[in-house]
């Protein structure tokens, strides 16, 4: 008797390539939706960072009766690329949890001298395993920045994806006031702050990425362009403007269509990189006395 011979069961070789064609159909559709959802949480943790920054800011001037320093300089007078003392980021350090690296800080003699020759703060000892200086703090870190946490075009230094908005005045010597909140030796009080807290700008974001440069969190750099890569940074024209120019002046982001910035009265906004320019630069003064409606 013969036997019938059965067919083994399985997938042609038609019907495994429509099995792979669809599953790259799905993963075509649903990837775009996942990193949207992955920058969306990013983003969030970021607006969290400058909201966080903002109550440190202000508890700061609960005790002290005044926002701090853009950075400290020992010669108001000189050459604004020569100063190499502390910024705000240093100053509010005991109000981000961060108490012991600010008391190390000033053990160091950091509030006393140029930060980048005491090897403690810059280069490391024997009992300092990370300087001072190079130490990663998550609280100054975008997540959405891909450059990491150190400033590799500053020195090495640790980074930081916010700067302080010393307004529409370029300092170029002593003689010229910025008209921010934050600008060297500056000591701004709410009070200072006349056109309002919910229309004034004290922080923004500032990208690492290529030319843009960003700034460290400890202060200011010998070598760094003012207002590029130093605790400052001026909105003015389009040079200026939101994700503008690569390696100008301006506040930049990885996020998509604008930047954070954090008001005096606490409120963070993201502000849009087609924000109008006029707008944009009043809200930077603190007294300049223009109406603006904000976005």
């Amino acid at each position: 008797m013969l036997q019938r011979q059965r067919r083994t069961k399985g997938f042609t070789l038609i019907e495994l390539l429509v099995v792979i064609a669809i599953i790259a159909i799905l993963i075509a559709l649903l990837l775009p939706a996942v990193q949207q959802a992955r920058e969306a949480a990013r983003r969030s943790s970021c607006k969290n960072n400058v909201k966080q920054i903002g109550i440190a800011m202000h508890n700061y001037h609960d005790v002290h009766n005044t926002l701090p320093p853009g950075y400290l300089d020992d010669d108001p007078a000189a050459n604004v690329t020569n100063h190499n003392l502390l910024g705000w980021g240093t100053f509010i350090l005991p109000y981000v949890e961060q108490s012991a690296l600010y008391d190390s800080i000033g053990s160091a003699g950091g509030f006393n001298n140029d930060w980048t020759t005491i090897p403690e703060i810059t280069t490391g000892t024997a009992t300092v395993t990370v300087p001072y200086s190079k130490i990663k703090l998550s609280a100054y870190i975008c997540p959405s920045d891909p450059m990491g946490g150190i400033n590799t075009d500053v020195g090495g230094y640790g980074k930081s994806n916010y700067t302080g908005v010393a307004g529409n005045t370029y300092k170029s010597s002593g003689s010229t006031k910025p008209t921010g909140s934050f600008y060297d030796n500056s000591n701004v009080a709410f009070r200072d702050i006349r056109d309002g807290l919910s229309n004034t700008m004290l922080i923004g974001e500032r990208g690492t990425e290529g030319a843009k440069n960003g700034t460290i969190w400890i202060g200011n750099y010998s070598d760094a362009a003012y207002y590029t890569q130093n605790a400052i940074t001026s909105p003015s024209s389009a040079y200026y403007g939101i994700n503008g120019t690569a390696g100008s002046w301006n506040f930049t982001s990885s996020h998509t269509g604008g930047c954070h910035f954090l008001f005096g009265d606490g409120a963070v906004r993201f502000l849009s990189e087609n924000i109008d320019l006029a707008t944009y630069g009043n809200m930077g003064y603190i007294a300049d006395g223009n109406v603006i409606n904000l976005p």
